[in-house]
């Protein structure tokens, strides 16, 4: 009887220890954040911390429910389920199993299309054109200022919206065109956004057209702009924001579009485009024309959410290294190669782990003779090469560049092989003289080969290591030209199991 109670005991004792020891989590997220009785999804933002909500016209919100998720093992005060004043924005505190904090600021907007005018007036209507510097103030009104039809600031004018501003669109053809020398300025705060939206009786996506960028001037900001059910142009690059000039984009929410959510077209660049939420789009939460602004040394810390195609739509099929180095940068939502990719120039061309690219039928990813192509992923963040649709494969990556700083590693080069000609069967075809480094990549599926030698004889300029093949049913490695390599012989269009 005492072994067993003594052995009890001991049991019982490395349980305690083992509960004791166990490690606790650190998580600490708002994940949702939406009302009781109100068909009202919040948006949260990382950083900063905010959550913003719009809420309709003449709701009462000295007393809503806020029904709150959180992050497993979580606490948070206020809690959710409670009555709340959001008169003033409310601070969160969720605090995480193991005592760590994070604070959030929730703001709480009436929708400002709930009536005619303002509240102590009438709002301010604007249009044509604006050829002096000129300041919009927040005229405290339910719409601060109307605009009739598209509004065009020409010269060297700048204009100005301060924190706060209601501009409601008169119709379908209402935006704003900034001139080649002219500039907008929008910068609201997280407590204070700038709201851009359409009509009254026009409640849809569409109902007012876009805010089109043509200059380049470094005060073209906007910060804290909310663009509500924008987008009614039909031409595919009338995206909300139209960028064909320079601009800023920071902590700005675009809800809903009929088109697009931006459009960099012709050389549009964003100097900055970071902490951004572009969601419910009918096409693309980004279309652009221009792949260099992708590869700014800026910040994509964005949220691309429930659009219709959430895909980056890229449309340049070439791209140009002669001037200088780029990196191409990951974001959470695939690059759409709509008319596949060629690089060339003699720069270098990196692409950051984690990114993925999508490729229509027929159409291929091209690393030309004289530049430097690196693709280095990690085991966590592959770079993924696949088709737009599985059953319409995509050429493959045709490998030409004989620069010796050439890398592939952790990719995952997948569902490829159009037709039998020489480079269209494979998943990755390396030409005569090219010279590459092969490490821990993924060929395949594919319907023909994963990996197309032109000439076995050159084979020599290829190191590799850990690659691996799925599903490559007309085999791994095929050999175009055959010859002695490594003192052994190799026959003309011979397959492999694997790299010689």
């Amino acid at each position: 009887m005492k072994n067993i109670l003594k052995t009890v005991c001991i049991v019982l004792a490395s349980l305690a220890l083992l509960t004791g020891c166990s490690k606790e989590s650190s998580e600490k997220q708002i994940l949702t954040f939406k009302f009781a009785a109100l068909d009202v999804q919040a948006t949260i933002t990382e950083s900063p911390k905010a959550i913003v909500a719009i809420v309709p016209y003449g709701t009462d919100v000295t007393s809503l429910v806020p029904i709150i998720t959180i992050s497993e093992k979580a606490s948070i005060s206020p809690a959710s389920g409670v009555p709340t004043d959001f008169t003033d924005p409310v601070v969160y505190t969720v605090t995480a199993e193991d005592g760590s904090k994070a604070t959030y600021t929730a703001t709480v907007t009436e929708n400002p299309n709930g009536g005619g005018g303002g509240i102590d007036g009438d709002p301010t209507e604007c249009s044509g054109y604006i050829e002096s510097n000129t300041i919009w103030p927040d005229l405290g009104l339910r719409v601060d200022y109307i605009i009739d039809g598209m509004l065009t600031i020409t010269g060297n004018a700048l204009l100005t919206i301060e924190p706060g501003v209601t501009i409601m669109f008169s119709g379908v053809d209402g935006g704003i065109e900034v001139g080649e020398n002219a500039g907008l300025s929008m910068i609201g705060t997280a407590e204070k956004p700038i709201i851009l939206e359409g009509p009254v009786n026009n409640p849809n996506n569409g109902s007012w057209n876009r805010v089109l960028i043509h200059s380049k001037r470094s005060d073209n900001q906007f910060e804290h702009v909310h663009f509500l059910r924008g987008g009614s142009g039909t031409e595919k690059w009338n995206g909300v924001v139209n960028v064909r000039g320079k601009l800023s984009m920071k902590h700005c929410l675009i809800d809903g579009s009929l088109n697009s959510g931006v459009s960099t077209e012709y050389d549009g660049y964003m100097n900055a485009f970071d902490d951004n939420v572009i969601t419910h789009c009918a096409m693309y939460p980004w279309i652009t024309e221009n792949l260099y602004t992708m590869c700014s040394d800026i910040s994509y810390n964005n949220s691309f959410t429930d659009n219709h195609d959430n895909r980056v739509y890229v449309d340049p099929s070439g791209f140009d290294l002669e001037d200088d180095d780029h990196t191409l940068r990951a974001l959470p939502i695939p690059y759409y190669l709509k008319e596949g990719l060629s690089i060339y120039g003699n720069k270098t061309f990196t692409v950051e782990a984690g990114t993925i690219f999508e490729f229509p039928f027929n159409t291929s990813f091209k690393v030309e003779s004289d530049c430097n192509f690196i693709a280095q992923g990690t085991a966590d963040k592959p770079i993924i090469f696949r088709a737009d649709d599985i059953a319409t494969p995509w050429k493959g990556i045709l490998f030409e560049s004989t620069r010796s700083r050439n890398v592939i590693e952790h990719c995952l080069i997948q569902e490829c092989g159009t037709s039998d000609s020489w480079d269209e069967r494979s998943c990755l075809y390396i030409r005569t003289d090219a010279k590459l480094t092969l490490k821990d990549n993924v060929f395949g599926p594919t319907r023909y080969f994963g990996v197309g030698i032109e000439d076995i004889e050159h084979w020599g300029n290829v190191q590799h290591s850990g690659n691996t093949f799925v599903d490559c049913q007309e085999g791994n490695v095929w050999i175009e030209r055959g010859g002695v390599y490594n003192g052994q012989q190799y026959d003309d269009y011979g397959t492999l199991n694997d790299l010689p």
